[in-house]
C-alpha cells in the first residue's frame, strides 16, 4: 500500500462483505475445514464481485477480524488496485487506491516476494512508516498480506487482513490463508475466461485469448521479480 498521492478517489468501493452469506463469525473451530467450504462458494460464485466477497469474507473469519480489502494486479501499470474492502473508510481507499511491488507496506511486499508478509506491529516497523498514520486512523496495528497466486503460477492479487492491536497469525493460519489465496486466484481467473465479450468472440477465440492473457501475466510477474532482484543487488 502506498503513501503516495493517489490518482484516483478510491470512492464508490463499497463494503461488500455486506451482500455475502455467513461472513466473518469469528469462530476458530471452523477453520480447519475453511477451504473446503470456501472451494464449494466459489465455485457457486456467478460473477467476479461475488468471488471477492466470497473470499474476503473467508479470510476475515480465519483472521478473526473485521477489517480487510482484496487488491487486484494490474500488470499493464504494475499496480495494485483495491477491488473489495470492509470496513474501511473513504481516506483509507483513497490513500491505498494504488500499490506498486516497490512499496514498503505489506502488500507491496507481498508482491515483490510473492509470499505472506506480516507486520506484527506498524508502530515498529521501518518500512511501513510512510502508512503509520493513516493505519492508525483507520483503527489498526497489525496486518497480514498474501498473495493471490493461482495454480499455474499466476498472480493476481493480495488478501490483506487488519487487526486493531499487535499481531502475528499462526503458522497454521497462514498455511490456510495461502490455500484461500490460491482457491481464490483460480477462480478469479475462471470468472475472467467466463466473462462474455461484445466484440463477437466466438467461444474457442475467447478462451484462447483468455489463456494468453493468464501466460502473459505469468511472464510479466516473473519480470516484475527479476527487476526488483536486480535492483537490489546495486
Amino acid at each position: 500500500m502506498s503513501g503516495r498521492p493517489p490518482t484516483c478517489a478510491g470512492q464508490g468501493i463499497k463494503d461488500v462483505c455486506e451482500r455475502a452469506e455467513g461472513c466473518y463469525t469469528g469462530q476458530a473451530g471452523r477453520r480447519k475445514a475453511m477451504p473446503d467450504r470456501l472451494a464449494q462458494r466459489l465455485q457457486e460464485c456467478f460473477d467476479l464481485e461475488s468471488v471477492l466477497a466470497c473470499a474476503l469474507c473467508r479470510g476475515l473469519e480465519l483472521s478473526g477480524t473485521a477489517l480487510g480489502n482484496i487488491q487486484l494486479m494490474d500488470w499493464s501499470t504494475g499496480c495494485l488496485t483495491i477491488a473489495a474492502q470492509r470496513g474501511f473508510s473513504n481516506e483509507f481507499l483513497r490513500f491505498f487506491h494504488r500499490v506498486t511491488a516497490e512499496d514498503g507496506s505489506a502488500c507491496g511486499r507481498a508482491v515483490r516476494e510473492r509470499r505472506a508478509i506480516v507486520v506484527t506491529d506498524v508502530l515498529f516497523d521501518p518500512e511501513f512508516a510512510p502508512c503509520r498514520i493513516i493505519a492508525l486512523r483507520a483503527g489498526f496495528r497489525a496486518v497480514q498480506s498474501t498473495p493471490l497466486i493461482s495454480s499455474s503460477g499466476a498472480f493476481v492479487g493480495v488478501l490483506s487482513t487488519h487487526f486493531p492491536a499487535a499481531h502475528r497469525p499462526t503458522q497454521g493460519e497462514l498455511k490456510i490463508l495461502k490455500r484461500v489465496g490460491e482457491l481464490t486466484a483460480n477462480a478469479i481467473i475462471r470468472q475472467r475466461a467466463c466473462t462474455p465479450r461484445i466484440e463477437g468472440l466466438d467461444a474457442a477465440e475467447h478462451m484462447a485469448e483468455q489463456v494468453n492473457r493468464g501466460r502473459e501475466a505469468i511472464r510479466r510477474s516473473y519480470e516484475l521479480m527479476r527487476h526488483l532482484a536486480r535492483k537490489q543487488e546495486h
